[in-house]
């Protein structure tokens, strides 16, 4: 009764995009769909994008293509429901790996040197087995769930990077390919209905973030907390600069966006989107203004600026002052100006900056996943409290 309330529950979310581009050499997709396939989740969407894939077929040929599909992106809370429409289906799953970071995704069948097949089937009784093209029950809702794929997808990440014998490889987000197939019993051909799920956390990352990147548990964080927020086109932007409005609003976003009286720059109108955030910020004292009146909004931070910046923040919301670090065991800690040595020791003690090389650089600019990655730190080494 408890599957049957959820197939409902399913009837009502968003079907899943299919893919309008299959590669050469797949079987071809029907007029009319065969089966039901939806999504439970507490966010999806859909992108277009370019993959290149190698994949190996379940008959052993070896395929190289570059095409574009659609990719359905999914919290890693998603359900999925698959209900056949007609007698003689069946659900193949392929698991996209990178795992030498080169772009070009291995898929599924049977790799060279490989003993046994790399892609899973679903049973007639809703499990996973693997290899296998089991004919599922007309009329009858399969349920998977993405906790279970993107396990999959980790023990193939695993079982691949064994074959190959490395002991490090790229991590991406789980890819999944989800193919429902159908013979026709008129004409004999196969047919397809192909769908691509990305597998995120608990929220959807811009496309530009993924596992393997240093920052990725500091962006994932950031955007949970609501202290970020992506670029206009879907990106985040880790390596873009950083400046000054951009770090008053995150301030003023982590201050709980509170009223202030509006300060009096001649370079920030009422109507600029930072306004609030610079007039808070300018209130208590965290970021000021030049003498010439400016504020000077899309100026690039310094590494000693942010440094600085922050620790005036950890004072207005009195969170640790604890310092103490050596910067003399720094080659470039002569460059840090006077006014932000303090500073400068305290973010190092917290890990907020970490050194690069051997180098502070507090004259660098600072990029959004820094930000991040400081904001990250702040709040696990400061607040005193599991961020998790």
């Amino acid at each position: 009764m408890k599957a049957f309330k959820r197939w409902i529950a399913a009837a009502m979310a968003c079907v899943l995009a299919v893919s309008l581009s299959l590669p050469s050499g797949l079987a071809v997709s029907p007029e009319e769909p065969f089966a039901d396939f939806r999504i439970d989740a507490f966010q999806m969407d859909t992108l277009d994008r370019d993959i290149t894939v190698r994949a190996y077929r379940q008959d052993g040929d070896y395929v190289g293509e570059e095409y574009t599909c659609k990719i359905n992106r999914v919290t890693g809370d998603a359900t999925f429901y698959i209900q056949p429409q007609a007698d003689g289906v069946w659900v193949t799953l392929d698991y996209l790996t990178d795992l030498d970071g080169d772009g070009i995704l291995e898929l599924g069948g049977l790799p060279e040197g490989s003993e046994s097949p790399a892609w899973d089937s679903l049973t007639v009784q809703g499990a996973l087995a693997l290899g296998g093209n089991e004919a599922l029950t007309a009329g009858q809702p399969y349920i998977l769930s993405a906790e279970t794929l993107a396990g999959r997808f980790q023990e193939t990440e695993e079982s691949r990077a064994q074959e190959e014998e490395w002991d490090s490889y790229t991590r991406t987000l789980p890819l999944c390919r989800v193919t429902i197939s159908r013979a026709d019993p008129d004409d004999g051909q196969v047919y397809e209905q192909l769908y691509y799920l990305e597998i995120h956390g608990s929220i959807l990352l811009p496309f530009d973030i993924s596992p393997d990147q240093w920052y990725y548990s500091a962006v994932e964080y950031s955007l949970i907390q609501g202290y970020f927020s992506g670029i206009e086109d879907g990106r985040f932007g880790p390596d873009e600069l950083l400046n000054r409005a951009q770090l008053a609003q995150v301030l003023w976003t982590m201050g709980g966006c509170l009223e202030a009286v509006e300060a009096r720059f001649s370079d920030v109108a009422f109507d600029d989107w930072f306004c609030q955030a610079v007039s808070w910020c300018q209130q208590e004292g965290l970021i000021s203004g030049y003498a010439g009146g400016n504020f000077d909004p899309y100026a690039p931070l310094t590494r000693e600026q942010l440094a600085s910046i922050l620790h005036r923040y950890a004072q207005y919301t009195g969170a640790s002052m604890r310092s103490g670090a050596d910067l003399s065991q720094y080659d470039d800690q002569e460059e840090i100006s006077s006014w932000a040595y303090s500073s400068m020791q305290w973010a190092v003690t917290n890990r907020l900056l970490t050194a690069d090389g051997g180098a502070l650089r507090p004259l660098g600019p600072v990029t959004r996943a820094e930000l991040a990655a400081a904001l990250y730190a702040y709040d696990i080494n400061l607040k005193n409290r599991n961020v998790w």
